[in-house]
């Protein structure tokens, strides 16, 4: 193992006997990993290659409809993962290579953000590696193992002597059982994914969704107002997720997928995968959380009336410019921007300077660095206003009166713009 350019037979031997159910090898300079390569190079400058591993779940335990029980099984994933990535850095630490696992679950460089807080991503190292294509529902599937897997990656020291290359097809069956089951909406049969109502709702005890609550607690006046705010089943479900490990709240996207080697079984007989798998998790009564006027509240109503949609915020509140440019594409709510068709300038002065161009038209969004064509809205703001004005600390009738934000053109159309971003 200390030579620098490594055998991948041996390697890939290495990684099987260590635990992992597949492997494959990514060079640093592969072309489709060149918008992260700064990032993860500045965590591990020295590393050549990555190893990329992954771990089987159990589908079977992850299609029960009480989420304790496929949270374990997610738990457990993940904890395979780590242990997997450990004792092949040992082995590989052992043979003169240097060696860093990258798990992709938590802790993260959230200090980072708006920049990526992970190391690398591995869903895009997954398909570089050929263990898989990203589906519909966002998810990495393997042609064996389908939606149902958990990946992790080494970084490397060494070059390796064959790299694997992308899946020519993809075991995606474009069934849209994940678009029909998913509780929020977030993702659509015309392949749109609305990553902020999925996050509200599936991550509700992580990231945004702790954030949220703790500024829950800090507004409450007393007790009672806290428990009319939050009820005493999801205060011991926070209390779950602190103590031991947080759960997530549907993952339905992958219990449904029948990508890999159930396709066959599947596309034989449908009925019976409706019946035993979707069916169960599209009847539970369960709370959808969802942020008020977004469109995962109108899809509730719509779709899963028998659900029932709670009102919270998606703790997102970006804590820079930059920041606020940068998740404008991720929070877009196309239903709420239909028959709204206007290009938005915005020039930021004060602590951060920048300038930006948001068009919205045909419920699309897209967004520039500077001021590009002609706008029908400006708005010229000290930055560190326009942040207070998305936190809610600050009230945008005041910091117009003051001249921190200044608007040319109609206020309409930024309670227009305000409406196509809900937090």
């Amino acid at each position: 193992m200390s030579a620098r350019i490594l055998d991948h037979a041996a390697l890939r031997d290495l990684c099987r006997q260590a635990g992992a159910d597949d492997t494959g090898f990514v060079e640093v300079e592969r072309e489709t990993l060149a918008f992260q390569r700064e990032s993860f190079l500045e965590a591990v400058p020295w590393a050549r290659s990555f190893i990329v591993v992954v771990r089987r779940l159990n589908k079977h335990t992850i299609r029960v409809p009480w989420r304790s029980v496929s949270g374990a099984e997610f738990t457990e994933g993940a904890n395979d993962i780590k242990a997997i990535l450990r004792r092949i850095e040992q082995k590989l630490d052992a043979g003169g290579v240097r060696a860093v696992g990258v798990s992709g679950f938590f802790p993260m460089e959230f200090g980072r953000l708006p920049n990526f807080p992970w190391v690398v991503s591995l869903k895009d190292l997954a398909q570089a590696a050929g263990l898989g294509v990203m589906g519909k529902n966002r998810l990495v599937l393997h042609p064996n193992h389908g939606a149902n897997i958990y990946l992790g990656a080494i970084a490397i020291d060494a070059e390796i002597d064959q790299y694997s290359r992308p899946l020519d097809d993809t075991p995606c069956l474009t069934c849209n059982l994940c678009a029909v089951t998913c509780p929020t909406g977030a993702i659509a049969k015309d392949g749109h994914f609305d990553f902020a109502s999925c996050l509200t709702h599936n991550y509700r005890e992580k990231i945004g969704g702790f954030v949220e609550w703790v500024h829950t607690l800090a507004d409450s006046r007393n007790r009672a107002d806290y428990r009319r705010r939050v009820s005493d089943a999801e205060t011991l479900s926070w209390w779950q997720s602190l103590g031991y490990e947080a759960i997530t709240h549907c993952d339905y996207c992958m219990a449904v997928c029948p990508a890999g080697d159930e396709a066959t079984s599947f596309l034989s007989d449908r009925k019976t995968h409706f019946r035993d798998v979707v069916r169960p998790l599209r009847d539970k009564s369960e709370p959808v959380y969802v942020v008020p006027g977004s469109d995962a509240e109108s899809h509730v109503l719509a779709a899963f009336p028998h659900k029932r949609g709670r009102h919270i915020g998606n703790g997102m509140a970006p804590g820079s410019v930059q920041g606020f440019i940068g998740l404008l594409p991720h929070v877009f709510q196309r239903g709420r921007a239909k028959g709204l068709t206007a290009r938005y300038h915005f020039r930021f002065r004060g602590r951060e300077i920048a300038e930006a161009t948001v068009d919205i038209r045909e419920q699309k969004i897209k967004v520039e660095t500077g001021l590009i064509g002609k706008a029908n809205l400006t708005v010229t703001a000290d930055s560190d206003s326009w942040l207070g004005f998305l936190a809610k600390d600050r009230s945008i009738a005041w910091e117009l009166l003051r001249g921190k934000i200044r608007l040319k053109g109609s206020p309409r159309l930024l309670l227009a713009f305000g409406k196509c971003f809900p937090s």
